[in-house]
Parts: C-alpha cells; sequence; structure tokens
C-alpha cells in the first residue's frame, strides 16, 4: 500500500468552482470552459472544477494542489476556453516554468498569462509533484474515467516533501499596502506595470500574427482548389470536343 500524508485542514485552501472528494487519491481534475465538476468526483477524482482564467485560476489551481502532497496526476480535459487557452497555458507552465522578472508563463499562448503572486518555488514545487495528462478538448466521461482509474492504479504515493503553503490573499493585500506606500513616498512602480502592458501587447501580435498566416493558408488553398477546377472544366471541354470530331469524322467516313 502507497504511502499516504495527512491533509491539511481547511483543504483546498482557495476558494473557487470546485468539487471535492476523497482527498487522499492521487489525481485531480481540470476541466477548463466544461462543467463537470460533480462528475468528475463521482468517477474517484480528489478535487475537479473549470478553469476560465490563464492568471488568478492558475494561481489558485496551484495553490490548492501544492499544499495536498497527496496529488500526484493532473487531468486537463473539457473544452479549451477561447482567448484565454487556459489548457495549454497549464502545460506551459509545467514545462517551461515562469519569468522571474515579469513573472509570465514561458510559452504560453493565452492573452495575459502573468501569476504575479506565485513565487518560483510554488511553479517548481508544482513541476516536481505532478504530472500531466492532456486530454483537452475531449468530455467524453469514459475516457476520462479510464485515465482516472489508471492514475490510481499507479499511484507512487504521496509526494516526499510536505504541503506547501502560499496565501494568495495575504500577497494581494502585502502588493497593495507596498502600491500605498509607493504613492505615499512618491515612488512609481511604472516600470514594472509597462513591462507586463508590453509582454500583454506582444501576446496579441503574436496571436494576431497567427490568425493572419492561417488566413493567408485557408485563402492560397481556396486559390488553388478554384485554378485546379477551371482547368478541370477546361480539359474535359477539349477532351469532349475531340471526342465530337472523332465521332463526326468517323460517320463521315
Amino acid at each position: 500500500m502507497v504511502e499516504k500524508k495527512e491533509v491539511i485542514e481547511g483543504w483546498p485552501l482557495e476558494t473557487g468552482d470546485y468539487a471535492v472528494g476523497d482527498a487522499e487519491c492521487p489525481v485531480a481534475v481540470v476541466t477548463l470552459g466544461s462543467k463537470m465538476n460533480e462528475e468528475m468526483v463521482d468517477l474517484g477524482a480528489a478535487i475537479a472544477g473549470p478553469l476560465h482564467t490563464e492568471n488568478l485560476g492558475i494561481e489558485k489551481l496551484v495553490t490548492n494542489i501544492i499544499s495536498n502532497p497527496n496529488l500526484r496526476y493532473l487531468i486537463i480535459c473539457g473544452s479549451e476556453v477561447q482567448g484565454h487557452i487556459t489548457g495549454k497555458t497549464v502545460e506551459a507552465l509545467y514545462e517551461n516554468g515562469i519569468d522571474s522578472e515579469t513573472k509570465s508563463i514561458i510559452g504560453s499562448p493565452g492573452a495575459i498569462p502573468f501569476v504575479e503572486n506565485l513565487p518560483i518555488e510554488a511553479v517548481e514545487r508544482f513541476q516536481q509533484q505532478m504530472s500531466i495528462i492532456s486530454m483537452i478538448d475531449n468530455e467524453n466521461p469514459d475516457d476520462i474515467s479510464e485515465k482516472i482509474q489508471q492514475c490510481i492504479k499507479d499511484d507512487p504515493g504521496a509526494f516526499e516533501e510536505d504541503a506547501m503553503i502560499v496565501q494568495l490573499n495575504e500577497k494581494e493585500e502585502q502588493e497593495s499596502e507596498d502600491e500605498d506606500e509607493n504613492i505615499i513616498s512618491g515612488e512609481s512602480s511604472t516600470i514594472n506595470e509597462s513591462s507586463v502592458y508590453l509582454l500583454e501587447i506582444e501576446t496579441r501580435i503574436r496571436l494576431i500574427q497567427s490568425e493572419i498566416k492561417e488566413i493567408g493558408s485557408l485563402e492560397k488553398f481556396t486559390n488553388a482548389y478554384y485554378a485546379g477546377k477551371i482547368e478541370g472544366i477546361v480539359i474535359g471541354f477539349i477532351f469532349t470536343l475531340i471526342v465530337i470530331i472523332m465521332i463526326f469524322w468517323s460517320l463521315k467516313v
């Protein structure tokens, strides 16, 4: 029997739209834009809920996961959230981590992928503790149930380190107090804010460029399709004309 650790009082620490099952189960399920909370818990998940934002939502997700060492697998399923692209952003966080200065999730396709309230240590703990199972855009309960049961079967036991506690609300309050102090002392946080805005603009530009490329590819395909269609009509007409001439010639002879 695998080793488990006692779940801390008050877990999950962060509030949200989720359902909670057996807290010692190794599986957490994030359903992205789909609403399947209770269904996933009934299938055996320790916690399950949607994920609509690629910033605060991911901060809460990571906080609730690393505060329970018994969680070892994260299944990402349900319909992807357009614009925010939360599923791919979680995968980017797991694979690449965050920029130490801007706190942006490296490689995220989301519009505003900043986790300003998460320390790098929390992200590293998330990467070490969890294994990701990607089932983005899959809402089939049978498929998801099969993955949940497989994860439970392969449970390696609780993560070796104890629960890591990240107080998001306290951090937000402290940041607010720091901003007030900056205003009183005449200091400015404009540089940091500008960096965030610039990164947001760059992300949106990348999304626009990607859409333009897709439109260009579609236009090329359409042009090629119609060109081929016209060419086929011309060839067919010539072939038909030749057949008619041959028939007429044979009758004349």
